[in-house]
C-alpha cells in the first residue's frame, strides 16, 4: 500500500494502518509528528529534503505522559524499529536548542539494514541515535524503554548524500554505519561530531568516506572534535573526508576522566597531516584501502 500525506491529519488517519512493505510519502510541507515505525520492509520518503519536514520538540528534561521525563532515547522526532528501511529525499528535524533543553533526538534507528539517501537530520545534542542501545542502558531502562527498544541488537546502517547538523555527539550509538558523501554540519562552537559505543564483538562502527566536516560555529576557532567513545572500544574511523578550520588539532577526545584512551577505536586517512592525539591509528595508503574492502564486506 502506498500512502500519499499532505497533512497532518492525513498521517494521524493512517499511522496505525501502515503494515510492512508499504510506502508513506509525504508532500511538499512541513509536518509536526512524532512517530516510532515498528514495520519492516517500509520506504518514507518526501520531495526533496528542502520541501518535506517532520519536526518535533522534545528533550531530555519534557515531562512525559507517564509523569517521568522524557530521557534521552523517547526524544525522537522519528523512530525506526524495524528492519529494511529506507527513507529518502526527507528532513527529519528536532528544532530544541541544546543550550536550553539539554539532549534532542531527531532520528533513532534501531532496526537492521537501515538505508537512508539524499535526507537532512537536523538538530543539536544527539542528533541522530544509531541503535542498538550498549548493554549497560538495555538494564538499566528495563521498564521504561519498549521491549524492542531494549532487544534490538546488532544494526546496519547507511547514509547517503544526507546532511547532518548538531553539535554535542550528534551521532551516537552502536550501529555499523557508513556515511558515505555526507555533509556533517557543526553548530553552536562546542561539540563532537560523534561518541561511538560499540561493543569490543563489534569488527566495525561507523566509517565516514568522502564526507565533508562542515564549519557553522560562525568562528574560524577550533573548537570541535571528530569523535570521543561514549564506551570502551567505541570505532570510528574518518577517511577522505575534508575538514573545515574547527576541527582541534587533536582530532579525537577520550571523553572527560575516562581510561577509554586504552580501549578506543579510531582511524584517519587524509593527504594533510595533522598532530593527532596518540590514541588515534592514523592510516597509510594500504592500510586504508584495505580498510574500506574489509568494510564493505563486513555490510554487505
Amino acid at each position: 500500500m502506498e500512502y500519499i500525506i499532505r497533512t497532518n491529519e492525513d498521517f494521524e488517519q493512517i499511522k496505525n494502518l501502515i503494515t510492512d512493505y508499504d510506502i508513506i510519502f509525504f508532500q511538499e510541507g512541513s509536518f509536526r509528528i512524532k512517530h516510532s515505525f515498528p514495520q519492516n520492509n517500509i520506504k518514507i520518503c518526501g520531495i526533496s529534503k528542502e520541501k518535506t519536514i517532520i519536526t518535533n520538540d522534545d528533550h531530555y528534561h519534557k515531562i512525559m505522559e507517564d509523569f517521568n521525563e522524557c530521557n534521552t532515547f523517547r526524544t525522537y522526532t522519528i523512530e525506526i524499529l524495524g528492519d529494511n528501511v529506507q527513507l529518502e529525499n526527507i528532513t527529519i528535524k528536532n528544532s530544541c536548542k541544546s543550550s536550553i533543553h539539554g539532549q534532542a533526538v531527531a532520528l533513532s534507528v534501531y532496526g537492521n539494514n537501515f538505508n537512508a539517501n539524499n535526507c537532512s537530520i537536523y538538530g543539536e545534542q544527539d542528533t541522530l541515535f544509531t541503535g542498538p542501545l550498549p548493554n549497560d542502558l538495555k538494564i538499566r531502562y528495563k521498564g521504561f524503554l519498549t521491549d524492542l527498544e531494549l532487544n534490538k541488537n546488532n544494526s546496519i546502517q547507511i547514509y547517503e548524500n544526507c546532511d547532518l547538523y548538531g553539535d554535542v555527539d550528534f551521532i551516537f550509538g552502536c550501529a555499523t554505519a557508513l556515511f558515505k558523501k555526507c555533509n556533517i554540519y557543526c553548530l553552536n562552537n562546542r561539540g563532537f561530531v560523534c561518541a561511538p559505543a560499540h561493543d569490543k564483538s563489534i569488527q566495525f562502527g561507523y566509517l565516514f568516506l568522502n564526507c565533508h566536516i562542515i564549519n557553522r560555529t560562525n568562528s574560524s576557532n577550533q573548537s570541535f572534535y571528530l569523535a570521543r567513545p561514549w564506551r570502551d572500544y567505541g570505532c570510528a574511523a574518518f577517511i577522505d573526508c575534508i575538514y573545515d578550520n574547527h576541527i582541534l588539532e587533536d582530532g579525537f577526545n577520550k571523553w572527560n576522566d575516562t581510561n577509554r584512551d586504552k580501549t578506543a577505536r579510531f582511524y584517519e586517512y587524509n593527504i594533510k597531516k595533522y598532530n593527532r592525539i596518540n590514541f588515534v591509528k592514523i592510516l597509510n595508503n594500504n592500510e586504508k584501502d584495505n580498510y574500506i574492502q574489509d568494510f564493505f564486506k563486513y555490510i554487505d
